[in-house]
């Protein structure tokens, strides 16, 4: 035994004493590179053989997921392996060398070289003993002193064109010389090996003059050598530990996938393919029974819907289809339910159905289960179902319901409507309920659908407490869990089942411990249930095909409410690289917005839009959705989650919120910072592939992440949109990042430069600067990022900086190219080979003389050319030579869509543009500043939306082609200074223009559609011109005298009209958005009634209307304003003046808000119009010079109320004799309607329940009591004379300029004041009577400023009461004063 033993340990240590030193294998390594990209290559085909087999099959093993985990973990290493070699051969092939090549180019020899120079480097790396951080200084060093040509070479700072000479001719002294140094290979490797170590060297070679002399590493010997232009370092390449890597790799992968494959083999032996396998479940069959009574929050829709099918808009059409659409949980065929049973729609029906579609949408089926439901007729005739439907439904109204619909193809949906539509009667209705909005679409009869949200926040409040508690006793038994309860429903977004699944969690432990936990840790997403809120949104979510739920999932790294361009969306997708052309001609920003669509058609994203920019949203809970599928792979880490997110390890993408809102659990920043210290224990943070960092201003965050990501180098995205520090103290190996495919980053710094390493980036397809305010110094040599597809900046002067761009041959967007900005690099030649261009402006081409310059550019051969600017230099006074042939010389491909032409001096447009018209698509076209006396046709440009001429003197007329004016969507007209008439006179009406802006155009004289306007103008015109204009602007046209009136259609949405001839107004502006509809009216003298301006019959939407210098409106008129809420008179006449006919009638208006500044209407006017205005509840007065006076009118019932004196300290209230006198005046001029004379202005005695807030500034004017105003809470005075006890129902009360204040005992009944500001007050008033307000009240915010001495004596101690006042805590929080001494 031990003899045999004895035996085997001297075999081992024989076999094992070649590899001992590691120079046998370092060497393998490096000659084994290219067969071990082989056999990594061919092991990922097998994996994904054996993958793409399994597609089609049900295959539920944990014990497999465990493997197949292990193989996508291995294959994200092959992956970074793979793409880290290719990043060195692309850096090979900028630099000229052979780092990353299976083999050198100059054959057998420089492979046996290039094999050993990188042998000497790992060994060197197992012998040296130096620390990590000299070894690397010191190997920079000793390249410059390496005998080997090629080592030579790795120098990060030479010049990039001398190295290549210098290695070419290197690479021939090494052929030439190769079996010499073959002989020395070893001994050079060792000596490779001797530099790394202090104070070791080998004899030169003396007797061989091709061999340099050697140095060791701590030799700090000096190489002369020239002065080079500062580049950035380049990476060193590790050929043999990348080739170990991928053999390691290789190995790994074969008994996973030998494993895996035996498990396939088992699970389908017994198996068969099938379609739908992906969807586990299916939704819950309905039914038509209400299952809920009470309907919350779905009043106001359930009305409207009920009334449009019962007796308003589709009750006479023959049959309308209205969709009801939404995420799942939304309660559709809920409030469905209650419609179906409603008392209306049972009278008004004879026949109705349910029906529950859900994923099996099949015609047959479908009408045969109408046929059952529908009750057959006397005499009905046998025959196919369709003709039974037919027979049954003759002359009666009937009413569908098509409930939950997953898919319906556009076909089978009209052989579903054919037995539907002949049975002759009106007013037949099918309600359908759906998740996706792509059907919603497309079944729609009407003009939208019904869309279903969340419920409003009150409304859900009630529902969520009453799915817990039930009745409101059980409520008021836990008062102290409303609080966390309301926490948790603000987190469930309006959901009615998230209402009814969290409901159940928190009712059988009602206790604050266990609802602070399932809020903490958001339990309800771990609900499986049927009837639970996240499995029914997983339904949508498994339907999606897999690209689909990729592209969806990815999202989750970003924040609630988070709004996406398409452009955003799109770059991150490619950045992940999860989009994918399938070979039908389309790009792959096609693709992805091609995904994004089918995303919004199935519900998962919103598009609304804002200033007419649209975006995506993701819909409330869909989010928490996204978070939960792809929480094995995505991580979003904020404040609120930190303690409770589950962080698995397979996790590789990760986004951190550091300025997001704080929740219930409480995390400080300081507890926020602690949480991400301990992340690098949780997370592989090798293994990121994606990190997004919003927020990080403060930098101990900074610093934080810093030592958090040191090791993050396999990052592909990056997005850092608001950096406050330098991006390397945040990522301090940002230079290695190899694999970056996105790159986003922004400041708001305007020191902050560019990362000097962004030019290394050779995998880069997404460049983001748009966010970017710093530095615009771009690094040089930009044009090594080969791959780059998007560069994204705001700023033209980044794009403008790219040297050499036309190597950047995927380029999209090229927005300033300056033609010979710099002597090289610049010239118009670089655009050429830019094929892949989107957008280009090109600018200095005054500088550009000859043709042959301008047909390198090539540009008629970018057929994806859809913007072109083209740039002289508009400040020129003079005609540049062959400044025409250049222009005609540019011509561009005819795809191109959008053209700005720019300070050309030529006599006329190119032939391209005119005659000989290529340009056919031209959909958007600006000229600025040119000198043409011939311009194109706009008319047989046949696809023209939009026409901009902007400062062009030789314009006198505009010529209005038919064919133009039938398709152009927008016109602007700015600066044509000698622009006189339009030619001819039009005779058709833009049927499709959407804006006309008309500036600074001194001569023109009329508009175009002037001849069409008739004075006095009719207020029930038809107008049919413009029927579509959203925007019309005409602005400093003196000689303009006729304005069309406002609105004339309803689609006008902003207009601008001022400095124009007109004698009727100075200034009108129109707007409406979804925030409501506003007009303003400046009038000049000429404007003797409204109505020559504006159809009132238009304007019955309008809610804010502002009136300057204008006269009285007409009652008529001014009834016909039935949503107004806000009137603002200026120097106006806010009388309404009564038609004779309704100069008797009773009459009122809903406006809420009246503002009157220095208006000139009697006070009796002012008093009738108020008396006829019940809902007003904010009124505002300034400097009406008519109104003297001001008081509640009251009955004499209400006439008690005590009266202050300001003339002294003390509260001294007025004997009844006193208080009655002055009541009864008031109440006598009330009833005497004669106030003129006294001028005062009386508010009526109704507005004492519905005033909220009342603003007073008219110096001198004494305002009376307000006690009578019970609903007022905010009031400002301004220099008026007051001397009664405020309202107490005030929150917030300011005074200024009111003279002769002594005392605030006034104020001590204001318990409800939270605000008070004292201003210019007089140097009498004192705090006495402040402290009740402090002790007793809830002041939270008091202002005291210019009233001298007002806490002069102050002691807060000696007007305490009581021992209760003296232990009550003050809820002041804000105090701000200028008389700090006399506080103190």
């Amino acid at each position: 035994m031990e003899v045999a033993a004895g035996a085997a340990r001297w075999v081992v240590g024989k076999a094992l004493g070649p590899v001992a030193d590691g120079l046998l294998e370092a060497w393998a390594a490096s000659k084994e590179l290219g067969p071990n990209v082989d056999a990594l290559k061919m092991e990922l085909l097998y994996v994904q053989g054996m993958l793409n087999n399994t597609r089609g099959q049900d295959i539920d093993n944990p014990a497999l997921n465990v493997l197949l985990q292990k193989l996508r973990d291995l294959a994200y290493n092959a992956e970074d392996v793979l793409d880290e070699l290719d990043y060195f051969r692309i850096q090979d092939q900028l630099e000229g060398t052979y780092e990353a090549a299976d083999e050198h180019a100059k054959g057998c020899m420089c492979n046996l070289y290039l094999n050993a120079h990188h042998t000497a480097r790992a060994a060197g790396k197992l012998l040296c003993f130096c620390p990590s951080e000299q070894r690397e200084e010191d190997t920079r060093q000793q390249v410059l002193c390496c005998a080997w040509p090629c080592a030579k070479h790795r120098s990060a700072r030479r010049n990039i064109s001398s190295a290549r000479a210098r290695h070419n001719h290197q690479a021939n002294e090494v052929v030439s010389g190769c079996m010499r140094k073959l002989a020395s290979v070893a001994c050079n490797s060792i000596r490779h090996v001797g530099k790394l170590l202090h104070c070791s060297s080998l004899p030169n070679h003396d007797d061989d003059s091709s061999f340099m002399p050697i140095n060791c590493g701590a030799c700090k010997h000096k190489v002369s050598q020239k002065k080079h232009v500062k580049e950035t370092p380049k990476l060193e390449f590790d050929r043999v530990d990348l080739s170990t890597r991928m053999r390691l790799i290789a190995e790994q992968l074969q008994p996973v996938c030998a494993k895996v494959a035996t498990i396939l083999n088992l699970e389908l032996l017994g198996s068969s393919p099938t379609t739908s396998s992906r969807i586990a479940k299916s939704p819950p069959t309905t039914t038509s029974d209400i299952i809920e009574s009470t309907l919350y929050g779905r009043d106001a829709v359930k009305k409207r819907i009920i009334d449009s099918i019962t007796h308003d808009k589709y009750s006479a059409k023959d049959l309308t289809v209205l969709p009801i659409v939404g995420p799942g949980g939304m309660g559709k065929t809920t409030l469905v339910q209650h419609i179906y049973h409603s008392q209306e729609v049972q009278k008004h029906f004879q026949v109705k159905v349910w029906t529950c579609v859900s994923q099996n949408f099949t015609v047959s089926k479908l009408l045969e289960e109408i046929e059952n439901a529908i009750p057959s007729v006397k005499d009905e005739k046998k025959g196919r179902t369709g003709d039974l439907i037919e027979q049954r439904l003759f002359s009666k109204r009937f009413l569908f319901v098509l409930d939950d619909i997953w898919k319906c193809d556009p076909e089978d949906w009209k052989r579903l409507l054919v037995p539907l539509t002949k049975g002759q009667a009106k007013g037949n209705i099918i309600l359908v309920t759906t998740r996706f909005p792509a059907i919603a679409e497309m079944v729609k009869t009407t003009d939208s659908s019904v869309d279903l949200e969340g419920i409003q926040h009150g409304e859900f409040r009630k529902k969520f407490r009453a799915c817990i508690f039930g009745d409101e006793k059980s409520q008021k038994d836990h008062d102290g869990l409303l609080e966390i309860g309301d926490k948790i429903a603000e987190k469930l977004k309006g959901s009615p089942l998230g209402a009814k699944t969290v409901g159940r969690l928190l009712r059988n432990h009602l206790d604050a411990h266990h609802w602070t936990r399932v809020l903490e840790s958001r339990e309800w997403e771990m609900q499986t249930g049927e009837r639970d809120i996240m499995p029914a949104l997983k339904l949508s979510y498994d339907y999606l095909p897999y690209h689909l739920q990729q592209c969806f999932s990815c999202c989750a790294l970003f924040p609630e409410d988070y709004k996406f361009s398409n452009e955003e969306l799109i770059h991150f997708w490619i950045g992940l690289d999860i989009l994918h052309p399938d070979g039908r001609n389309k790009t792959v920003e096609d693709v992805g917005l091609d995904n994004l669509n089918d995303l919004v058609n199935s519900g998962f994203f919103k598009k609304d839009e804002t200033d007419g920019h649209p975006y995506y949203i993701i819909h409330d809970l869909l989010h928490d959705l996204a978070l939960k599928v792809a929480s094995h792979e995505y991580l979003s880490l904020h404040n609120s989650n930190m303690r409770s997110v589950e962080i698995q390890p397979s996790i590789r993408h990760l986004s951190i919120i550091i300025d997001g809102p704080y929740d219930i659990n409480g995390i400080t920043d300081e507890n926020f910072k602690s949480e991400l210290r301990k992340l690098k224990t949780k997370l592989k943070v090798e293994n990121l592939q994606t990190l997004i960092i919003f927020g990080g201003r403060d930098e101990s965050f900074v610093n934080i992440l810093g030592d958090l990501f040191m090791e993050a180098n396999a990052i592909r995205v990056l997005c850092l949109p608001t950096l406050s520090y330098p991006l390397e103290s945040m990522l301090r190996n940002f230079s290695s990042l190899l694999h970056l495919r996105y790159l986003k980053l922004g400041t708001k710094i305007s020191q902050m430069h560019l990362p000097t390493t962004l030019s290394r980036f050779y995998h880069l397809k997404i460049l983001d600067l748009q966010k970017w305010g710093g530095s615009f110094l771009l690094p040089t040599n930009m044009s090594n990022l080969a791959k780059l597809c998007h560069f994204l900046a705001q700023c033209n002067e980044l794009h403008s900086g790219i040297h050499n761009v036309g190597k950047l041959k995927l380029l999209h967007e090229l927005k300033a190219f300056v033609v010979y900005k710099e002597f090289e690099g610049f010239e118009l030649y670089q655009l050429e080979h830019l094929i892949e261009l989107r957008e280009v402006g090109i600018f200095n081409l005054w500088k550009v003389h000859r043709k042959e310059e301008a047909v390198e550019a090539k540009l008629i051969h970018k057929h994806y050319l859809h913007k072109l600017a083209l740039n002289w230099d508009s400040e020129r006074p003079n005609t540049e030579p062959g400044v025409e042939v250049v222009l005609e010389n540019l011509q561009p491909h005819r795809n191109l869509q959008e053209l700005s032409i720019t300070g050309h001096r030529g006599p006329s447009c190119p032939t391209w543009l005119s005659d000989k018209l290529v340009v056919q698509a031209l959909q958007f076209l600006h000229l600025f500043r040119v000198s043409w006396d011939v311009f194109p046709s706009f008319g047989k440009m046949g696809d023209l939306h939009e026409l901009t001429l902007d400062h062009i003197s030789t314009i006198k007329e505009f010529g209005l082609e038919q064919s133009f004016c039938k398709l152009v969507k927008k016109i602007t007209l700015t600066g044509l200074e000698n622009f006189e008439e339009w030619v001819p006179q039009p005779t058709h009406f833009f049927p499709h223009l959407h804006v006309l802006i008309i500036t600074d155009c001194p001569k023109l004289s009329e508009l175009p559609f002037s001849s069409h306007i008739v004075y006095p103008l009719e207020q029930d015109w038809n107008i049919d011109w413009f029927p579509k204009l959203q925007e019309l602007k005409i602005e400093k046209c003196p000689e303009v005298l006729l304005l069309p009136p406002i609105p004339w259609t309803q689609s006008l949405c902003s207009v601008k009209i001022s400095d124009v001839g007109s004698k009727l107004v100075k200034k009108l502006v129109y707007s409406k958005s979804s925030s409501g509809v506003a007009l303003e009216v400046n009038a000049k003298d000429g404007l003797d009634n409204l109505d020559q301006l504006l159809l009132f019959s238009q304007l019955t939407e309008l809610q804010e209307l502002k009136i300057k210098n204008c006269p009285p409106l007409e009652l008529k008129y001014f009834l016909m304003l039935t949503s107004l809420k806000e009137l603002w008179a200026l120097s106006s006449n806010l009388g309404v003046v009564a038609s004779e006919v309704q100069s008797c009638a009773a009459w009122q208006h809903p406006v809420e808000v009246i503002k009157i500044w220095s208006s000139d209407s009697s006070v009796k006017e002012l008093t009738q119009f108020l008396s006829h205005l019940p809902k007003l509840s904010k009124l505002k007065v300034f400097s009406c010079q008519n109104i003297t006076q001001f008081a509640v009118g009251v009955d004499l019932q209400q006439t008690t109320s005590p009266v202050v004196s300001w003339s002294t300290s003390l509260y001294v209230t007025m004997d009844d004799t006193n208080a009655e006198d002055e009541q009864q005046q008031i109440a006598d001029m009330e009833e005497a309607n004669t106030v003129d004379d006294d001028g005062l202005l009386l508010l009526p005695a109704h507005l004492s329940n519905s005033l909220q807030a009342l603003d007073i500034d008219n110096r001198g004017l004494v305002v009376h009591s307000l006690n009578a105003l019970q609903a007022l809470t905010t009031l400002v005075l301004e220099g008026c004379s007051f001397g009664h006890p405020f309202p107490s129902s005030l929150v917030d009360l300011k005074l200024w300029f009111m003279k002769g204040m002594q005392t605030m005992e006034a104020f001590s009944n204001l318990t409800s004041l939270t605000r008070l500001e004292i201003y210019r007050c007089g140097e009498d008033l004192r705090y006495e009577g402040l402290l009740p307000l402090l002790t007793r009240g809830h002041l939270n915010k008091l202002d005291v400023r210019k009233s001298l001495n007002f806490f002069g004596g102050w002691d807060p101690m000696q007007g305490m009461q009581d021992e209760q006042d003296k232990r009550t805590e003050s809820k002041l929080k804000y105090l701000e004063t200028d008389d700090m001494e006399g506080f103190l």
